[in-house]
């Protein structure tokens, strides 16, 4: 009896970014969603930015599902964790950018425009510019280290396209997947 209490007090006085517990590893399994989808689930299609297709799945998803400012850069952040330090792969630290980025661009536009996840083409223009931050990013940061970033520059606007669409299907499959969710819970409610 006791320690029920004491697992209800910790329950309902939990908070990070206005979260509850519930919804924090809520969060938490977004996050490593995203790192595993972007780690495990490569896809043979030899386009720029491909993976973002997952990491935009799980960050939208999470925004959408969640609703509140702070879990899409949560969720970047517990990614780009898993990512680092299971993980490393080439980029090393850098991996930050992929997941922390878009997870903060995700918040700002959840954040200032509440009605975007109303619609599915609203939320995957989100997601695709929120994929194109990451891109923007590492491109600042290479001209800013005096890396050799001629080449990169040829090809930028079929990356940046590229980038584009395939966060924008990250983010309107996110969209589509909340709504399945949600009528199927609103289902199961009616039959209690």
């Amino acid at each position: 009896m006791m320690l029920e209490k004491k697992q209800t007090v910790i329950r309902n006085n939990f908070s990070i970014f206005g979260m509850s517990l519930t919804q924090a590893l809520v969060v938490t399994i977004f996050g490593v969603m995203a790192a595993i989808g972007s780690m495990a689930l490569k896809l043979p299609l030899h386009i720029p930015g491909h993976r973002g297709l997952f990491i935009m799945l799980a960050l939208t998803a999470c925004c959408i599902m969640i609703r509140k400012p702070g879990a899409g850069t949560l969720a970047g952040f517990i990614g780009s964790f898993v990512t680092v330090f299971v993980a490393p792969g080439a980029k090393g630290i850098f991996a930050f950018s992929d997941y922390m980025l878009p997870g903060i661009v995700m918040d700002v536009f959840v954040s200032l425009i509440p009605m975007l996840v109303s619609k599915w083409y609203m939320i995957g223009t989100a997601a695709g510019l929120a994929h194109v931050s990451k891109l923007l990013a590492m491109y600042v940061l290479g001209i800013t280290l005096n890396l050799p970033m001629t080449f990169l520059s040829l090809g930028l606007g079929a990356v940046l396209l590229s980038h584009l669409i395939t966060g924008f299907t990250g983010g309107a499959l996110a969209y589509f997947v909340c709504k399945r969710v949600a009528f199927l819970r609103n289902m199961s409610l009616k039959w209690k």
